[in-house]
């Protein structure tokens, strides 16, 4: 049964960046909300948003009233918070917390983009929203704060490997989504994302990839990017403890071009 909206209950939204922002300068969107309400699904609009900025562009910081939601040190890839993609049908990146009335959401972003941000081409964030009558605190939500784990950006070599890495900032965090990009199908290159495989992904030396020796049957990263259809197999569903080390080996067949890819994980509350 469906909640009768109150007024001001719609979407919460935030201010949108129309300036232009330099590459790796990081900027904050805000939203202040007019009443209480259970935020559910988080998403970033930008129009401008291009193949060349997948596998570099990170959400690098998530804020309710000055409690972070990122689990580790590293950023989010901005693409898993486009509306436009499978991991937004699955309904993975529900934030299922309250916000209270002039309590304040925010969000940081990396660095400009490709196209630069104008009025016609700006970016910004809307949450869908329901009234509620009870609202937690940020400091009693408990595991619902790590919403995500960040495994940030790294550059891999042609025809070699990389490695993204993480800490755990918290305890009992349990990886759920793992979310994957890269610019390989940018215009310049146009090279498919299997020339980007995933050989190994170890939490504190851990393996969690299935196979007897992952480097000689590697995961293709196509399935892991926005585009995958796996809704069940990609959740990874693994605890993990604060100072934890979360690791993901990137290698690279594309002897020729350099490809920039990013990671991380939507978590799920214990």
């Amino acid at each position: 049964m469906s909640i009768q909206r109150n007024a001001q209950s719609f979407y919460l939204t935030s201010n949108l960046q129309t300036a232009v922002v330099a590459a790796n300068i990081p900027f904050t969107l805000t939203s202040t909300s007019a009443l209480n309400l259970l935020m559910d699904s988080l998403y970033f609009q930008c129009g401008g948003f291009v193949n060349a900025d997948r596998g570099t562009i990170l959400v690098t910081a998530l804020s309710l009233s000055g409690q972070s939601l990122m689990a580790s040190n590293a950023g989010m890839p901005f693409s898993a918070f486009l509306p436009n993609n499978n991991y937004a049908i699955e309904g993975i990146n529900s934030l299922s917390l309250t916000i209270a009335t002039s309590q304040v959401f925010s969000a940081t972003i990396s660095g400009g983009m490709a196209n630069p941000f104008t009025v016609t081409n700006p970016v910004g964030f809307a949450i869908s929203t329901e009234p509620t009558d009870i609202v937690v605190s940020p400091n009693d939500s408990g595991g619902l704060l790590s919403y995500a784990f960040g495994m940030g950006s790294v550059a891999v070599p042609a025809g070699g490997q990389a490695t993204l890495q993480a800490t755990c900032l918290r305890d009992d965090v349990f990886l759920g989504r793992l979310v994957m990009d890269t610019d390989s199908n940018r215009a310049a290159i146009n090279i498919n994302n299997e020339a980007l495989q995933v050989i190994s992904i170890l939490v504190n030396g851990i393996e969690l990839l299935s196979s007897v020796t992952p480097a000689n049957a590697p995961l293709l990263l196509s399935q892991l990017t926005p585009t995958s259809n796996d809704k069940t197999g990609l959740q990874a569903n693994y605890r993990v403890a604060l100072n934890s080390i979360v690791s993901i080996v990137v290698q690279n067949s594309d002897v020729v071009n350099i490809h920039n890819v990013s990671g991380g994980f939507y978590c799920k509350p214990l």
